[in-house]
């Protein structure tokens, strides 16, 4: 019986030395105990691209001006710009002469210049520095004019006040000497005709004579009396008498 309970405790360590051959453990690990394993949940990714909400390609952030029309054209600030269709500074919107071309001077209401205000825009005018006082042609050159010289009844001659009233006049023929000038003398209706036209003369030819005290050549002087004829004004009042007792000028080149 002791040889068989020897043999099976024998049979027993055996089969364990065995079995610790197969399967070694590392002593440095043998006490450690596995932990658990958890799978982290997985989270989606936060967009982070810059929004426009009103795709005007402005971002939300800088666009002061959020809710434009999709298409409409902004500034950097995301706002409505002023479109300006000839490049003139005058937005349309102001802009009363659209097609300006470019390059050119314009005024405030995007209309090219018209410096003299002769009614011929700058690029237009021949003759510009016209003074208001003419009618000009479509080139805005001077043609007829009635100058500010008015005369009392019954008088012709020219005093010193009408004479600086003619200073601008002469300074315009000094400065374009290719024009030659008519002097039409008028009067009013009062009296004989036949006493006007002599008195319509003599204004016309005193105007003549203080033309050339300001270096107005003679030559290019013509004093013509008209009567009473072509009246401006109505000769039945007294104020409408006093603007027909005039001169009126004919530029001739």
């Amino acid at each position: 019986m002791k040889k068989i309970l020897t043999f099976v405790l024998l049979f027993i360590f055996i089969a364990a030395l065995s079995a610790q051959e197969t399967n070694p453990v590392d002593p440095e690990y043998m006490y450690i105990q596995p932990i658990a394993i958890e799978v982290a949940p997985v989270q989606k990714a936060i967009d982070t691209a810059p929004l426009d909400g009103d795709g005007d390609g402005i971002f939300d952030n800088d666009d002061k001006c959020p809710n434009t029309k999709f298409g409409e054209e902004v500034d950097r600030f995301g706002c409505l710009t002023s479109k300006d269709s000839d490049n003139d500074g005058v937005p349309d919107k102001d802009d009363k002469c659209p097609t300006t071309k470019e390059g050119t001077p314009v005024d405030e209401n995007g209309c090219e210049l018209d410096s003299d205000e002769d009614g011929i825009v700058d690029s237009k005018d021949q003759c510009p520095g016209t003074s208001h006082e003419f009618t000009v042609d479509g080139y805005g050159c001077p043609q007829t004019a009635t100058l500010s010289v008015t005369f009392p009844p019954n008088k012709f001659n020219v005093d010193e006040k009408l004479i600086g009233q003619l200073e601008d006049f002469a300074a315009f023929l000094r400065n374009n000497p290719g024009y030659d000038v008519i002097i039409y003398g008028y009067t009013d209706s009062l009296g004989k005709a036949s006493v006007n036209q002599k008195l319509s003369q003599r204004r016309a030819d005193a105007v003549k004579e203080a033309l050339t005290r300001y270096s107005i050549s003679s030559i290019r002087l013509t004093a013509i009396g008209k009567g009473e004829a072509d009246p401006v004004a109505d000769n039945k009042t007294k104020e409408g008498r006093a603007k027909n007792r005039r001169i009126e000028v004919e530029l001739l080149q």
